[in-house]
């Protein structure tokens, strides 16, 4: 996938209240005080006037030059979501998901082959509303699905929703062999659809689930920022393995998607839906902040992970920041437990930049982590944003099982690169005490060179293209443990 960077945050685009126009619709009231928590600029579309074919109207109060956009709101045909882009572009907004992107994520022809070996096997034909298949075509639709020499029983739906709720006379059969019960829930699914109807007919092998409840996660540029229950059973919070399901997401390649899965009565994890996340419902009772800080973060151009070699450095943005600098492990699998104590403080930055509105996307906290198996081994991170004069300041921290290895030489040279690569960036700087020379051999290591005294402490500097060509150099390579590496890691306390 592509991210373009941006200059400024993205702006979350939500639909109006048709009574009240000039509020957010009551129903993603939630959504836009998350998305403003998070520091997203909010705009309102009228969705009924999108939905009539009046687009230039709908986006009337969107305001001009919106830059990068996250739509946030009901489902849209695909039709008219390309309506929808094609007038934000021409008052200078760009839809982070393209018209493409939506109908890829939001209909199932154009997921299910990424998906085919963790989703229950599926066919489909088109159709118009209102015109069901000939009994032939759906027999013909059905052969290949199910066990053959066994009952083959299989759900109806369209391309986006099924009539779960109906689910004995338009969603369930049987039997596929029993052509005349399938063309008959056939067609009452799609009398039921109406005008509705998506695409056509989707027949999918019905498979069982335990009763745990589905899990709806929410994918940002291919990473999982946000796991709850399927808005349907909020009750229900079933702690899925993304195991399997991570790779296909990541295959998939669309910036914001979310998964439904299901555990199999074989205890294996399926994934019943793929969806576009921005017409995704959201579930109550649950913290929406990570999903909002993670759309802020990527659409204004930023990573949510930097990997290189063994390495993958992972955003801690600010609302699981918080529960980091409680000592919390807030999700993360850290080597010795819970996060190190100045891990915990340096979390605590982003904590407070974002309570004081100074927190900008990108300039925070990473977890390091080990990209194979996902362990979390410390952090590293900046001490804020570039200065007016292109100065950027580093500091980092290793949990006490996780040094001696090479791992912050290794996080130093990548975070450095990164840095080194914007514009704004002309020098990376880390400063350590004058005793801690394991944390000075680290920098080092990582391209770093000894710049002088400043305020007591040694100060090491790297400028842009020392750093950069450090970086491209680093890239799949695993170097071994220094002397020394990771002894002290933090280069200074980050408070």
């Amino acid at each position: 996938m592509t991210v373009d960077p941006a200059p400024d945050r993205p702006l979350l685009l939500l639909p109006g209240d048709p009574l009240r126009p000039r509020r957010t619709d009551p129903h993603f009231a939630a959504d836009a005080a998350a998305a403003q928590s998070a520091g997203a600029v909010t705009a309102l579309l009228d969705h009924e006037a999108l939905v009539a074919g009046d687009a230039e109207a709908a986006v009337a109060r969107v305001p001009r030059d919106a830059g990068p956009v996250w739509y946030r709101g009901w489902m849209l045909p695909a039709g008219r979501y390309a309506e929808l882009s094609a007038a934000l572009a021409d008052r200078g907004g760009r839809l982070l998901t393209s018209p493409s992107a939506y109908q890829r994520a939001h209909e199932l022809p154009g997921w299910y082959e990424t998906f085919r070996a963790l989703t229950p096997h599926s066919a489909w034909l088109p159709c118009a509303p209102g015109r069901a298949p000939e009994r032939a075509a759906l027999a013909g639709l059905a052969d290949g699905l199910g066990t053959p020499g066994r009952p083959r029983p299989l759900v109806v739906k369209d391309w986006v929703k099924s009539r779960k709720h109906e689910w004995n006379e338009a969603a369930f059969v049987p039997d596929a062999g029993d052509t005349e019960q399938l063309a008959a829930v056939v067609s009452r699914f799609l009398a039921l659809q109406e005008e509705f109807l998506t695409g056509g007919v989707v027949l999918r092998d019905f498979e069982t689930f335990e009763a745990v409840g589905e899990a709806r996660v929410w994918w940002v540029d291919g990473e999982p920022v946000l796991t709850g229950p399927h808005p349907d059973t909020p009750g229900l919070r079933p702690v899925p393995d993304l195991t399997r399901v991570a790779p296909a997401v990541r295959e998939l390649g669309l910036r914001f998607v979310t998964t439904d899965l299901a555990l199999r009565t074989d205890g294996v994890w399926r994934v019943v839906e793929v969806g576009d996340g921005q017409v995704s419902g959201l579930p109550a009772g649950v913290d929406h902040r990570p999903l909002f800080e993670a759309l802020v973060t990527a659409g204004a151009g930023y990573p949510l992970v930097l990997r290189s070699g063994r390495v993958a450095l992972r955003a801690l943005l600010p609302a699981t920041a918080a529960l980091v600098a409680d000592g919390e492990p807030a999700g993360f699998d850290w080597i010795d437990g819970t996060p190190a104590a100045a891990t915990s403080g340096g979390a605590g930055i982003a904590v407070r930049a974002a309570a004081a509105g100074h927190y900008r996307p990108g300039w925070g906290v990473f977890v390091l982590t080990d990209a194979a198996s996902g362990t979390a081994l410390g952090s590293i991170g900046f001490h804020g944003p570039p200065d007016a004069e292109g100065f950027v300041e580093i500091g980092y921290d290793l949990s006490p099982s996780a040094r001696g290895a090479g791992w912050a030489t290794d996080a130093a040279r990548l975070l450095a690169g990164w840095a080194a690569a914007h514009p704004e960036v002309r020098t990376v700087c880390a400063l350590t005490e004058p005793e801690n020379v394991p944390s000075q051999r680290v920098l080092e290591r990582a391209g770093f060179r000894f710049s002088g005294q400043r305020e007591g402490l040694c100060a090491y500097e790297i400028d842009g293209s020392s750093a950069t060509a450090g970086a491209e150099a680093a890239v799949g390579a695993r170097p071994g443990a220094g002397a020394g590496d990771g002894v002290n890691a933090a280069s200074r306390p980050r408070s």
